[in-house]
């Protein structure tokens, strides 16, 4: 008789990016252009940021919770270079709430957050 070994299936959760969310990666292309009159610099950027995000299709949970709750879901988060990736888990889908700079008050930013703005 052969030994049988099973191989849990890895789940891949639906990644949903914001209107909020969506708004701070437009932002942060405007303030690379701006500040450095350099868009392929703010395309590499943004292109990074999205594959970042991407990345959260497979073990979104793996990351730390922030303390804040947003929408009755627990809000994580996952550092990117000067960027933190905030986001909420819910059933198999992954929603990107905000993309925000690591030098900003992000804890005051969450805190007035009590829905997610799809």
């Amino acid at each position: 008789m052969k030994n049988i070994v099973r191989v849990n299936k890895q789940i891949k959760y639906k990644v949903v990016i914001s209107k909020m969310a969506l708004d701070d990666i437009k932002s942060i292309k405007k303030y690379i252009i701006d500040k450095f009159k350099y868009k392929e610099y703010a395309d590499n950027v943004l292109r990074k940021i999205k594959r970042v995000i991407k990345s959260l299709e497979y073990f979104p949970l793996g990351y730390n919770k922030t303390g804040y709750i947003v929408d009755n879901l627990d809000v994580f988060f996952k550092p990117y270079e000067t960027y933190m990736i905030f986001y909420v888990v819910n059933n198999n889908s992954v929603i990107v709430i905000r993309v925000l700079k690591d030098n900003m008050d992000w804890q005051s930013i969450l805190k007035k957050m009590n829905r997610i703005n799809n």
